[in-house]
């Protein structure tokens, strides 16, 4: 009784998930699910995305369906409140699953808005499925174009990731360039790279910092986005300042990569 129950539950908070989608989700804040298979264990985190200028106090819920091989179901639940700045992109939550246990696991993330008191309906969500059949491994998305075709966890792990960049058709990432001139460039390229990776950020365009000679004795750094100047700034050695600067051109670079997507999107519509 009580695994048909636990199914039911599930099969209602899905069906529930997808009659929302016909609403209007992620306009202004994002939920994305995230899934790194690189290893034996799959890395999964739930991320929101501030796409929007204004600031936002939010809340949100990151539910894990789990069924193994004999049906035995079980669910986790993590929720919390957190703020998220304008164009700010934020992990959430992270866990962790075996990648060589047959079963199913489905990833519900919910974001909310939160006035004092007061909380509205989502506002974002995302909906992940991953599946391992024996060894037949597969990533399902609520949005068709993200889809991963199935893999064989048997594989070898160098010729899976080809197998990987193959079938999912994936682009080759921006790369982040430093033509730097000083410790205080070296730096400050060391703490912008830190963030654009602790944010798990994806873009297929180049990031380029340059530091050139400025007013006697500093230099000037500046960063372009696809050869787009985004933010310049005189250096300065201390450590506090540098890590400012690098959160800020790292927001500016956001903000204009969200830009050239919302900008891409309406060309395609039209």
């Amino acid at each position: 009784m009580t695994g048909k129950k636990s199914v039911s539950i599930i099969f209602f908070l899905v069906l529930s998930v997808t009659m929302y989608s016909q609403k209007l989700y992620n306009n202004k804040v994002k939920a994305e699910i995230k899934v790194d298979h690189s290893s034996e264990f799959l890395t999964i985190s739930a991320m929101s995305e501030n796409v929007d200028y204004s600031d936002y106090n939010l809340r949100y819920e990151f539910m894990v369906f789990k069924t193994d091989a004999n049906g035995n179901t079980s669910k986790t639940t993590q929720s919390n409140r957190f703020f998220l700045k304008g164009n700010e992109k934020k992990i959430l939550s992270s866990v962790t699953l075996n990648n060589n246990e047959d079963g199913k696991a489905i990833l519900v993330l919910l974001i909310y808005p939160v006035n004092d008191d007061l909380e509205q309906g989502a506002i974002g969500k995302d909906r992940v499925v991953v599946t391992n059949e024996n060894g037949v491994f597969g990533i399902e998305y609520d949005d068709e174009k993200k889809n991963k075709t199935v893999l064989d966890t048997n594989e070898e792990s160098g010729s899976r990731d080809q197998d990987v960049a193959s079938k999912d058709g994936l682009f080759l990432e921006g790369l982040i360039i430093q033509k730097t001139l000083t410790k205080a460039g070296r730096d400050f390229y060391r703490y912008f790279y830190s963030e654009f990776y602790n944010k798990q950020i994806k873009t297929g365009k180049n990031i380029l910092i340059t530091e050139v000679p400025g007013q006697r004795r500093s230099t000037r750094i500046s960063v372009k986005v696809d050869g787009q100047l985004v933010w310049q700034f005189f250096s300065n050695p201390k450590k506090e300042y540098l890590k400012k600067m690098a959160s800020i051109s790292l927001q500016k670079s956001l903000q204009y990569l969200q830009r050239m997507q919302q900008q891409s999107q309406t060309i395609k519509q039209y």
